[in-house]
């Protein structure tokens, strides 16, 4: 019986059946030039020359994040396996992402900077290789504690890192259909309510992931009416309360009734009035109050005598306040002062007069 690697594949688990099915696939594929030109560019580079895999050896000192990135996008597209059939492209590609991997990393890049090699290595204190892509989606507790570390802590893979980058964490290659890092905004979901059947809108920010569904659960059943109608209350709540408070507040407005002045007749406030009760003088327009019966011109003058009472009463405790601040002024630290406290016992107080006249006690107003 022929043994199992008579077929050209390889069992053992150190995954070397694999790659030889990968590259056996990549010798039928075809490639451009510019394809065969950046993996051979990229597999001339020293391992640890992040800078110069990416291309932006002559610029690393002034390079910004958003180039990084920039250069890693367009470096992985060309060197991608599932795109690039040259037979190098899998080597390359992985070289790409672990300059990016370092260089998109901010802790790492500066450890980089200063003393070179791999900040990864064991000989060098780093830590595991971590995802340069901090702030773009979940976070571990320590990273939210930290507030400076990278997004991930386990070690990924040179495809799920381009996964995460251009797919927001999505599987596929996908570089074309939105999401990762150059459209992964701040993203605001609205839910009506929950529930079987009711639509869940995100406006902006990557594409949200998906919750596994268990292949042997039974299927959904379609929402009732009832459920859509109970989803739909908070929205339709927030619509009506608006137009609610905006009708009680007309008809509150309107019941005021028409303006009045208390000093003396001004245009259009030329209608005299006199209350019987408190013998309050105020003035009408007289087109406000056209064909308005006894009734209406009585409930008038209770709200005129209110609103009078109120202003006298505000204007009395104003006397009042200047007046004590004038004795206060008055008495100094070690000597009064005659002329000021006469001023202050003479101090006319018109409202406070008006309101004693008419019988009001002060503490009603």
């Amino acid at each position: 019986m022929p043994s199992a690697t008579a077929s050209g594949a390889d069992a053992k688990p150190n995954g070397t059946a694999k790659s030889r099915d990968h590259n056996q696939g990549n010798q039928d594929r075809k490639y451009t030039v510019e394809q065969k030109s950046a993996v051979l560019r990229v597999r001339r580079c020293p391992p640890t020359a992040f800078y110069d895999i990416l291309g932006l050896e002559e610029v690393k000192t002034t390079v910004t994040d958003t180039e990084i990135k920039k250069a890693y996008r367009k470096l992985s597209l060309l060197t991608h396996p599932d795109k690039n059939g040259h037979e190098h492209a899998d080597e390359a590609f992985k070289m790409v992402s672990r300059a990016f991997g370092i260089l998109g990393d901010a802790e790492k890049r500066a450890k980089f900077d200063k003393y070179g090699g791999d900040p990864d290595s064991r000989f060098g204190g780093g830590t595991p290789q971590q995802s340069p892509f901090s702030g773009f989606g979940g976070r571990t507790p320590s990273s939210r504690a930290g507030g400076g570390a990278s997004m991930f802590e386990e070690e990924i893979s040179p495809e799920e890192m381009f996964n995460r980058f251009f797919g927001g964490g999505g599987g596929g290659f996908s570089p074309f259909g939105g999401g990762g890092v150059f459209d992964a905004g701040p993203q605001f979901v609205f839910n009506l309510g929950g529930g079987p059947g009711i639509r869940v809108h995100q406006f902006g920010g990557a594409r949200p992931r998906r919750r596994p569904r268990d292949p042997n659960a039974p299927p959904e059943p379609p929402a009732s009416l009832q459920t859509r109608l109970m989803g739909l209350l908070p929205l339709l709540f927030i619509l009506i309360l608006p137009i609610i408070s905006s009708l009680f507040s007309g008809s509150g407005s309107a019941a005021t009734g028409p303006s009045m002045r208390f000093d003396r007749a001004v245009p259009p406030h030329t209608l005299h009035r006199h209350t019987s009760r408190l013998k309050v003088d105020y003035y009408i327009n007289p087109t406000e109050v056209e064909n308005w019966s006894a009734s209406q011109f009585a409930k008038l003058d209770q709200r005129a005598e209110i609103n009078f009472v109120q202003r006298l009463g505000e204007e009395c405790h104003q006397e009042e306040v200047a007046k004590q601040q004038l004795y206060n002024e008055a008495q100094g630290w070690f000597f009064q002062d005659p002329e000021k406290m006469q001023r202050a016992r003479n101090m006319e107080m018109k409202s406070c007069r008006r309101l004693d006249s008419m019988g009001v006690a002060r503490s009603t107003y």
